[in-house]
């Protein structure tokens, strides 16, 4: 089942569009990566996506409800965090819970509140006040708040800025298992390494428009570099390169270019065949090489 759906969607600010006729999808269970360079409208198309800004044409459905007409009935399905997630650090998780609960409308608070901090990790920390909680226990507190409404789509804007390898890891980690209880979650991020172990399902975005949408293990398939540690290092080279490979090497260690997973399976076979020992074979590149070789690896400013 398609839990967010975009239809053409472009804004346009004045003469310049920003988003450009994007036709997206995130499924049930599904966490799904928002890639691209600083500028291509990443943060444009969230706001769209949570109704903070009105598209200026197209459509985006959540569950099923336009988001720009039937606004109420969309947002009761959506939970997001966009930039960093606000609390008041005098107040306790379970308090700051209670705050936005109430909010929200929903009933059965207290049992609420106890499902979405044990979801998150926090039922041992939910009764201390968020002033003491590390960065990483706010971020978990923020995925609380998303999900006290019980939402169908989880939407994050870069959520693991600003957090240690642990804290990125555990975070991770429970977008994973939120993903499993069926929960749909689109998540844009820069850092390409995490979305390649969180992520299903990548779009890139590049100058507002999608120029690429594949799975992660396809995008990881693609053109990459084979790091080699073999026997006979310097007659190796000389051997990969007669078969026309690009080769660097030292010390017994060889990095191969430019090669999909055929061409290292391929390669692998050969060379054993060719009397060459195989030590160790690595993979290098994946996601952030195909990401690098599609965006021309442009930078520039955020887009508004």
């Amino acid at each position: 089942m398609n839990v967010l759906q975009l239809f053409d969607v472009t804004k346009r600010i004045g003469r310049r569009e920003i988003v450009r006729q994007l036709n997206m999808s995130v499924r049930t269970g599904e966490v799904y990566g928002f890639l691209g360079p600083n500028g291509a409208g990443k943060t444009t198309t969230i706001r769209m996506i949570v109704g903070l800004i009105r598209p200026t044409r197209g459509a985006i459905h959540v569950c099923g409800h336009d988001v720009e007409r039937d606004p109420v009935s969309a947002k009761r399905y959506l939970g997001a965090i966009v930039e960093n997630p606000e609390m008041y650090g005098y107040l306790t998780g379970r308090q700051n819970l209670l705050h936005y609960a109430r909010l929200s409308g929903v009933d059965r608070i207290e049992e609420r509140i106890e499902r979405v901090a044990k979801r998150v990790g926090l039922e041992d920390r939910i009764d201390d006040k968020v002033k003491r909680y590390s960065l990483g226990m706010r971020q978990r507190l923020g995925v609380a708040q998303a999900l006290i409404a019980d939402p169908k789509l989880l939407v994050l804007d870069e959520p693991t800025n600003g957090l240690d390898p642990a804290g990125i890891r555990e975070f991770r980690e429970l977008i994973r298992a939120l993903a499993a209880e069926g929960l749909a979650v689109f998540v844009s991020s820069h850092l390409l390494s995490e979305v390649e172990q969180m992520c299903d399902r990548v779009a890139v975005l590049q100058q507002g428009s999608v120029i690429a949408e594949a799975s992660v293990a396809e995008l990881r398939a693609g053109a990459g570099s084979l790091l080699l540690r073999v026997s006979r290092w310097d007659e190796a080279t000389a051997w990969l390169r007669a078969r026309g490979f690009e080769v660097e090497g030292k010390d017994g260690r060889l990095v191969v270019g430019d090669l999909d997973d055929a061409r290292v399976a391929k390669l692998l076979r050969d060379l054993v065949g060719a009397g060459f020992d195989v030590y160790e074979a690595a993979r290098t590149g994946g996601l952030e090489q195909s990401f690098l070789a599609l965006t021309g690896a442009e930078s520039g400013g955020d887009t508004p």
